[in-house]
C-alpha cells in the first residue's frame, strides 16, 4: 500500500471567479472604506497613532466582512473555482477562502458532475486511492480540509468547484465581491466599533443599530432572490436531491 501522507503540503492553484460580479462603486477598495469611516468619525485624519488607528478601522472592516459570510449565507457568498488535475494525483488543496458547507464538483473537460460521499464511506470504499486505476474521477469527498477524488485522474481534466467562501477571501483586504450596499454596511460596523474604542457609547449604540437594521433588511432582500430562484416553490428534500449521485461507466 502506498497512501499519501496527510502532512504533505498541497499546492493546488485555483482560478476563481464570483458567481455574480459587482461594479466597483464608490467604496471600491478597503482604503476607500477606511476613508469613509474617517469622515463619519469627524476626528481628522486617521493614522498609526490616532484612536482608533487606521489599522484598527481596517481590521474592523475585515471582521464585519467575515461576520457577513459566517452567519448570513448571502447569495453572493457562492463562488466558482477552477483547477487542472494532475494525472495520478487524487488529493487537492481547497481554495484558501473555502468556508465549509455544501460544495459541488464538476469535471468541465467532459461536463460530468462528480458524486459527493462522506469521508467515512470514502475510506471504506477506497482505503488506498493510489491503488485505483487512473481514470476520470467519479466521486469526491472533503477531509482534513482537502479535496479527495477517486479514481485518481488519468490526465489534466479541469475541475470546477462551487462553494461558499469565507470573509477572509484570497486577499483579506478585498471588498470587491461585496455588493456596494454591503460595503456601506461594513463601514457602519467599523464606525460603531471605533466609537466604542473612544468610549463614546451613545454614538456607538446608534451605529450598532444601523448595522443591525441593515443586516435585517439585506437578509430579507437576499431571501427574496433565493425564493425567486426556485420560482417561489417550497422544494422538498426529494426534489433537491433528485438526480444527484449518477454514475457513469468507463
Amino acid at each position: 500500500m502506498s497512501i499519501t501522507d496527510d502532512s504533505t503540503t498541497l499546492n493546488t492553484s485555483w482560478t476563481e471567479q464570483p458567481v455574480v460580479g459587482f461594479t466597483a462603486g464608490t467604496l471600491s477598495t478597503i482604503a476607500n472604506c477606511v476613508s469613509y469611516v474617517e469622515s463619519k468619525l469627524r476626528r481628522g485624519t486617521l493614522s498609526a497613532t490616532t484612536t482608533p488607528t487606521s489599522t484598527d478601522v481596517q481590521n474592523e472592516l475585515i471582521r464585519a466582512k467575515q461576520e457577513l459570510c459566517e452567519v448570513m449565507g448571502f447569495t453572493w457568498q457562492r463562488r466558482f473555482a477552477y483547477a487542472a488535475c494532475v494525472a495520478g494525483t487524487f488529493k487537492y488543496a481547497l481554495p484558501p477562502d473555502y468556508n465549509g458547507g455544501e460544495v459541488t464538483l464538476r469535471n468541465t473537460t467532459d461536463d460530468f458532475k462528480l458524486k459527493f460521499i462522506d469521508h467515512f464511506r470514502y475510506d471504506l470504499l477506497y482505503p488506498d486511492p493510489s491503488a485505483e486505476t487512473n481514470n476520470h474521477p467519479t466521486v469526491f469527498t472533503i477531509k482534513n480540509n482537502e479535496l479527495w477524488l477517486c479514481p485518481p485522474p488519468n490526465g489534466t481534466d479541469q475541475l470546477e468547484l462551487e462553494y461558499g467562501r469565507s470573509g477572509d477571501d484570497n486577499t483579506p483586504t478585498d471588498v470587491s465581491y461585496l455588493p456596494q450596499i454591503m460595503r456601506f454596511k461594513i463601514c457602519d460596523f467599523a464606525v460603531f466599533q471605533s466609537f466604542r474604542m473612544l468610549h463614546m457609547w451613545q454614538e456607538a449604540g446608534l451605529y450598532r443599530q444601523d448595522w443591525m437594521d441593515g443586516l435585517l433588511k439585506a437578509k430579507r432582500a437576499d431571501g427574496k432572490k433565493k425564493w425567486a430562484s426556485v420560482e417561489y416553490q417550497a422544494l422538498s428534500c426529494f426534489q433537491v436531491y433528485r438526480g444527484r449521485g449518477s454514475q457513469r461507466a468507463h
